[in-house]
């Protein structure tokens, strides 16, 4: 099946922002192609909701439009929740009748709402599997069967819905060719660490803390939305406890890129009890794309090329770690195998292997 010349709608369960994941990704880059629809979260529950219009669009580029629409019930009841969506897919019925007259690719990154989407009448019902749900909810249920196909992007994530549907395949995150700088970093004369991502409870704020105040004469960025506000034993890394921490404030993720170029090497210390978080990381890519090293937590996904990573989940190890690239630097050659590595998971390659995994149409 051809993704050109398709209207999709791409389901969200975070909304169109500066910070992007996997679904804003593939919105982005669908829409080159395809005339997308953007649906972000529903906003709060409010009684009087019925009452307003419910549907509201924003144009992003002339192939792209974010949809934002209202629960008229609230949806912690199963029986309620499906009332209400109900009710919801009649309203995008009549939404896309008048906008768009063109049967929809339904493309879900979201499995526990708009779980009825065989009211529009789609081509397609896709699931794409990027986080590690646990099916504690009937919607996750519900969805993985209906999809004619569920996409996962690690196999770790895959085998927890082969359960409910036999069609599970795994494709692994994607990047845009604009992630890929050619230019040569530049020298810095102190070295220079870089985190791109949300500051959330995923991170090992224990573990991060260790590092940064082990290597006091290391800059160490970061840039992304702060969602940890009220957790004050936490947020102390970032109200002065250490000199030698920037933070940079949410940025366009367009812009992302000019910050780890301009970086000597990225990290990332996440909580591994944390579901998922020893699996793999979007944001990996975009530190491979530009060569750099990578200090992490170790993650399944990168361990058949664990020598192109600093991987441990020990502390004390990963200081000595740090301590001897320092000393020591690294070969020339992991820079060009990292970049490679991450050209395999272009877009273009992706999308051409999703459109045979779809079938004929």
């Amino acid at each position: 099946m051809k993704l050109e010349n398709q209207a999709i709608l791409i389901i969200s369960n975070e909304p169109w922002g500066d910070t992007w994941y996997s679904k804003h990704n593939y919105a982005w880059e669908l829409s080159k192609k395809n005339k997308v629809i953007f649906i972000n979260p529903p906003e709060k529950f409010n009684p009087f909701n019925i009452f307003k219009k419910n549907i509201h669009q924003k144009n992003i580029t002339k192939s792209l439009d974010v949809v934002t629409y209202k629960n008229v019930l609230p949806v912690k009841f199963e029986f309620l929740r499906l009332v209400n969506e109900r009710f919801i897919f009649n309203e995008l019925k009549k939404y896309l009748r008048k906008n768009y007259n063109q049967q929809p690719i339904f493309w879900s990154f979201d499995p526990i709402r708009l779980t009825i989407p065989e009211v529009l009448n789609p081509k397609k019902i896709i699931l794409h599997a990027v986080d590690e749900y646990l099916f504690t909810y009937p919607a996750e249920k519900i969805i993985s069967k209906k999809a004619d196909i569920i996409i996962a992007v690690a196999k770790e994530i895959g085998k927890n819905y082969t359960n409910y549907n036999q069609n599970t395949h795994i494709v692994h995150h994607a990047i845009p060719t604009d992630e890929f700088i050619n230019e040569k970093s530049k020298i810095n004369n102190q070295l220079q660490g870089i985190y791109v991502g949300n500051i959330d409870k995923r991170i090992d704020f224990d573990y991060t803390s260790y590092i940064i105040e082990k290597f006091p004469n290391i800059t160490f960025h970061f840039v992304g939305k702060i969602t940890i506000a009220n957790d004050a034993v936490n947020m102390d890394i970032f109200t002065g406890k250490f000199k030698n921490i920037v933070y940079h404030g949410e940025q366009p993720y367009k812009k992302l890129k000019e910050y780890i170029h301009s970086s000597d090497f990225c990290f990332v210390f996440k909580d591994i009890k944390y579901p998922g978080n020893n699996i793999s990381s979007h944001k990996m890519l975009q530190y491979f794309a530009q060569g750099k090293p990578i200090f992490t937590t170790k993650m399944y996904r990168y361990k058949e090329i664990e020598e192109l990573l600093y991987m441990e989940n020990e502390k004390e190890k990963m200081v000595e770690r740090i301590e001897n690239f320092i000393l020591k630097g690294e070969a020339e050659e992991l820079k060009r195998k990292r970049i490679e590595y991450a050209k395999t998971f272009s877009f273009e390659h992706t999308l051409l292997n999703i459109e045979q995994l779809l079938g004929d149409e």
